[in-house]
């Protein structure tokens, strides 16, 4: 009788203590998640301080068919020019940005997990059993992921640019982020102000395609309609395994943790550089 006891009151303690053991882990992972964006931040203001400008968000997004042989699309990600700042100087120099970053001879860097370009509470993605941080099918196969991903703009209902607009950008101007096709962006381009535009954050698709750390098409643009970890049924949006919100860098290296109750219109005026709000 008293072993049943003793076991029962065991079964007690460890329903009421483990609620609060996970939320620790949580809160420890969360932390970690931080630190990594914050290394970003600090990452991406380095650079426009060294360079004058922000990192391209995707180097070579159209091939060039015109001429002989044809160019392929290149797709060289922010997280490229950004290694020389997160002490890996050597990986940057072994990747060739005038090949695609999906060639063979980019291959072997691709491959290498970068800590700082993963959060701790992400869930392996459903359709990925045998590696969980690298891709497992099609161009990217065999690159490591990023769990953050840069900031694109906003995009919806009015956004789109006009019909015969040359540019190479979807969205019109006042709906660019920091980090966009082939163009880099200068500080002072970030009218609204670098403390409040961020430029990468986490998202709410994962360690899927498009999510390599390599990739170019590592951006996303948030629609205008579509909270906070809201799901996938919009694309890739601002999101994260933490409860309550998520966290996004900011272009002057700081990172705040962005509660998921935020007003829609304050969550689109941070991912805007010049949107006048």
């Amino acid at each position: 009788m008293e072993v049943l006891v003793v076991v029962a009151i065991i079964g007690v303690l460890v329903a009421i203590l483990l609620p609060a053991i996970q939320a620790a882990r949580e809160a420890s992972r969360r932390s970690v998640c931080q630190s990594n964006l914050r290394q970003l931040g600090v990452a991406l203001a380095l650079h426009a301080n060294a360079q004058g400008v922000f990192p391209v968000g995707c180097q070579g997004y159209r091939g060039d068919f015109t001429v002989t042989p044809p160019k392929p699309a290149r797709f060289i990600a922010w997280n490229v020019p950004l290694l020389a700042y997160l002490e890996e100087q050597p990986l940057q120099e072994a990747i060739n940005t005038s090949l695609p970053s999906y060639d063979a001879a980019n291959k072997p860097a691709a491959a290498m997990v970068i800590g700082v370009f993963l959060c701790p509470s992400t869930a392996p993605a459903p359709n990925v059993v045998d590696d969980p941080l690298h891709q497992t099918r099609g161009l990217w196969k065999g690159a490591a992921f990023s769990d953050y991903a840069g900031i694109y703009g906003v995009e919806g209902f009015g956004r789109r640019r006009a019909t015969g607009d040359e540019s190479i950008q979807v969205v019109r101007d006042d709906s660019l982020g920091v980090l966009i096709f082939e163009v880099p962006v200068q500080p002072n381009q970030v009218v609204d102000g670098l403390s409040k535009t961020a430029a990468v954050a986490e998202t709410t698709i994962r360690r899927e395609a498009e999510c390599e750390w390599i990739n170019g098409q590592n951006l996303f643009a948030q629609d205008e309609s579509t909270p906070m970890n809201h799901g996938r049924e919009a694309g890739n949006e601002v999101g994260s395994p933490h409860p309550g919100g998520a966290s996004l860098a900011f272009c002057d290296g700081h990172v705040e943790f962005v509660a998921e109750s935020i007003e829609q219109r304050v969550l689109n005026a941070l991912l805007t550089r010049a949107g006048g709000e």
